[in-house]
């Protein structure tokens, strides 16, 4: 079963992304040296490079999990309050699901929920818990023991239900409007950090002639490299200044 808190490339993912940081080496070795040789460096790169990569791809899945979720919440609350069973009211969830996300986890994930507890005879409250522990998302994880709570106390699992959805939903609208406003300030950074970068290219193309020094002397292959170093670190320390933690 998918483990939600690591990504797996696939091999047309990974050959993708090879190719875009060689391009990328390619081209800032081109740009600071009007060298080749930055290639040497992408073995020792590429596997920090595909790490940082594999995270982002994996918070992402989550994130359009916990919105599908939230959608099943309020899909299973409307099948609970028509008199359905649990895994009825899953199975009719999951339908609705399937027209809005068609193959996306959210379905994969009831349609082995599903299988489970009519093949394999498992218990629906088991099957929900082991499903909220692989996506290490907390409102899952919340809505897991607020659904096994009701089944022990005989609670009122519609309203239980209906309060999830409402809490989810309002959370997901606060973090929409945080991540707008860091992605604004992200794009504001990579423009910053990039600059140097684009003068050197606007230089080359206007100018040529003019930049020569820094390539064929040893003080401007220096001043060069302090160049690429200074734009890595600005970029770095903008991410993780804009990286904001909801």
């Amino acid at each position: 079963m998918t483990n939600y808190n690591s990504y797996t490339l696939s091999k047309r993912e990974r050959i993708r992304f090879a190719l875009a940081v060689l391009a990328g080496c390619t081209a800032l070795g081109y740009v600071f040296y009007r060298s080749f040789f930055a290639l040497i460096l992408f073995p020792l790169i590429y596997g920090k490079c595909e790490k940082l990569y594999r995270h982002y791809m994996a918070e992402r899945r989550k994130k359009n999990l916990l919105i599908q979720f939230k959608d099943f919440l309020y899909l299973i609350s409307s099948a609970l309050a028509a008199g359905n069973h649990m895994i009825t009211a899953m199975k009719e969830a999951r339908d609705g699901l399937d027209r809005i996300y068609p193959e996306s986890e959210i379905v994969m994930e009831l349609d082995s929920i599903v299988d489970k507890v009519e093949e394999a005879g498992a218990d629906e409250a088991d099957a929900l818990k082991e499903f909220s522990l692989r996506t290490g998302l907390e409102d899952i994880e919340d809505f897991t023991q607020v659904y096994q709570c009701c089944r022990q106390s005989g609670g009122n699992l519609i309203e239980a239900v209906n309060r999830a959805a409402t809490v989810i939903g309002e959370k997901i609208a606060v973090e929409s409007e945080i991540r707008k406003i860091g992605a604004q300030k992200k794009l504001e950074g990579r423009v910053i950090s990039a600059m140097p970068i684009g003068i050197i290219v606007f230089l080359q193309i206007v100018s040529p002639d003019y930049l020569n020094i820094m390539y064929e002397s040893l003080a401007g292959r220096i001043l060069m490299t302090g160049a690429l170093v200074a734009s890595v670190i600005a970029y770095v320390a903008i991410e993780r200044i804009t990286d904001i933690e909801i």
